[in-house]
């Protein structure tokens, strides 16, 4: 199983906030295809660009996870996540998102 975390957001959490980024983290780890022979849980972190739609239009790897492979399977799913979960608040969209993903579940 894949973690990912969903958007980074200052301040303090709420209930709609939190579906918000369950449902993209949902989305992206159902189109992230672990490479063969990981070991470890390394993190890697993104920053995508979306339209007010949830069209994914950009992503920057802002952090590598030391795994080329995983850094790069991770962007495809995100690309593949397109058109990405909206939240129910429309006053909570962010054009540009911090997502955070490790291969291996926290839990």
């Amino acid at each position: 199983r894949a973690a990912a975390a969903g958007p980074s957001r200052q301040g303090p959490p709420g209930g709609d906030i939190d579906k918000y980024r369950a449902a993209i983290a949902a989305k992206v780890r159902g189109n992230l295809l672990r490479p063969p022979g990981l070991s470890g849980n390394p993190e890697a972190v993104f920053e995508v660009d979306q339209l007010p739609s949830g069209e994914v239009l950009n992503v920057r790897l802002k952090r590598s996870s030391g795994v080329p492979a995983l850094d790069e399977a991770i962007e495809r799913a995100i690309r593949r996540s397109s058109p990405l979960p909206l939240p129910d608040n429309k006053n909570q969209f962010e054009r540009t998102l911090e997502l955070k993903f490790r291969p291996l579940a926290d839990d």
